[in-house]
């Protein structure tokens, strides 16, 4: 089976904006590190190009089938792949497109889920032993829609090539009830109510929204723009004081250190200030040396720069 043949269809990608699915949850939630409700309505809407594959989403793709096996072989059970989504009985927008099934029987009381996760070992290790969030708000997605008493959770490291104890996560009704009612209403609002869509909450959001700026325009503030303007730069002089604060206590504390590389606490791990070198291409000297070269490999991209004067 090649890769093509693993990836969603065209077909299964297009009908993905009529509905909200299991990853789509965090983001309208504002839960997720990597989308917003606004970027996820403009491409449910068609005014994005569509997401495009890297060697990580094609990885994940190939891999599937292989970390599902090694799930039946370590834990004895079976599993099927499901080529329809799930629907919520009251909404049909409500959908669940699950890895696989895992199948009742050989001490499995009933169908179950197994969702299946590809990640690298510092992001585990950050989370200090938690699920990342947009992973969990999916999983109570998928148990919430399919009705199934429990999620099991298969995960493979990358960069140290290692399988991780599947988990077994259990339904949480008061969360799902939550997520349904605040999804349905981000629906009718944005997706079926008239020329409404969501604000935008960071800056990859409002350069979406006005890609380029028009240098013959210029706007009188309103008071309302002007107080926000006040607060803009109270905020920014408390954050200089925090960042100068910040630097004076961490040289205080690479003082104590010396030529240690770490301070504990009963064992624990507190700072550390180890050694290392790093190599990088100097630019300038390729740009100067080099110039076709450079230009070759250069890359122009555009953006908006934000200044507070």
């Amino acid at each position: 089976m090649n890769l093509t043949e693993l990836k969603p269809s065209i077909e299964w990608t297009r009908n993905r904006s009529s509905y909200i699915g299991g990853s789509d949850c965090a983001a309208i939630l504002e839960e997720s590190s990597h989308a917003t409700p606004l970027q996820v309505w403009m491409s449910k809407q068609g005014l994005v190009p569509p997401i495009t594959d890297n060697p990580i989403m094609d990885f994940g793709h190939y891999f599937e089938p292989q970390l599902a096996a090694h799930f039946e072989q370590e834990t004895g059970f079976k599993t099927r792949r499901v080529n329809q989504p799930f629907t919520d009985p009251d909404f049909n927008f409500l959908k669940a497109n699950i890895d696989r099934q895992v199948l009742a029987g050989k001490g499995l009381d009933s169908t179950a889920v197994l969702e299946l996760k590809t990640t690298t070992s510092q992001r585990m290790k950050s989370l200090d032993g938690e699920l990342p969030r947009e992973w969990y708000i999916q999983v109570i997605w998928y148990l919430g829609i399919c009705r199934y008493s429990k999620t099991f959770l298969q995960v493979y490291l990358r960069d140290t090539c290692e399988f991780l104890e599947p988990q077994i996560i259990d339904p949480n009704p008061e969360l799902f009830e939550e997520m349904k009612h605040k999804l349905v209403h981000w629906w009718q609002t944005y997706m079926e109510g008239e020329g409404r869509r969501p604000e935008p909450v960071n800056g990859e959001d409002a350069l979406l929204l006005y890609p380029d700026s028009n240098p013959e325009q210029v706007l009188e503030i309103t008071p309302a723009g002007y107080a926000m303007y006040q607060e803009l730069q109270q905020v920014r002089d408390r954050k200089s004081d925090l960042i100068k604060m910040e630097e004076h206590l961490k040289t205080k504390l690479k003082e104590k250190l010396g030529k240690a590389e770490r301070l504990v606490c009963g064992g624990k791990n507190l700072v550390s200030w180890k050694s290392q070198s790093s190599t990088r291409l100097d630019s300038k000297a390729i740009r100067r040396d080099h110039p076709e070269f450079y230009k070759q490999y250069s890359k122009t991209t555009n953006t908006r720069r934000f200044l507070c004067h």
